[in-house]
C-alpha cells in the first residue's frame, strides 16, 4: 500500500514495507513513523506530535502526518 508521509513539513511517498524497515538514516524518525503507522489501523489518514529524546537526553519534536494514496 502507498503511503504519503508528511514529517515537520517535508512529505514524501513511500510504501508500508519500507516504513517498517525504515524510511531514513534516523533513528528517532524511523521510531516514530512506525508508531504512527502501528496507530494507523483501517483510518485514511493520521497525524500526531512525537516527541523522542536522544541518547543527551535532549528532546526532539516530530509532526507527522501518514495518509494512504
Amino acid at each position: 500500500m502507498k503511503i504519503n508521509v508528511t514529517i515537520n513539513g517535508i512529505s514524501f511517498y513511500t510504501t508500508s514495507a519500507a516504513i517498517k524497515r525504515g524510511v531514513g538514516n534516523n533513528s528517532n524518525v524511523n521510531v516514530a513513523v512506525q508508531q504512527v503507522f502501528a496507530d494507523l489501523h483501517n483510518a485514511v489518514g493520521i497525524g500526531t506530535t512525537i516527541r523522542l529524546y536522544d541518547h543527551q537526553m535532549k528532546q526532539h519534536t516530530y509532526d507527522i502526518q501518514l495518509r494512504r494514496v
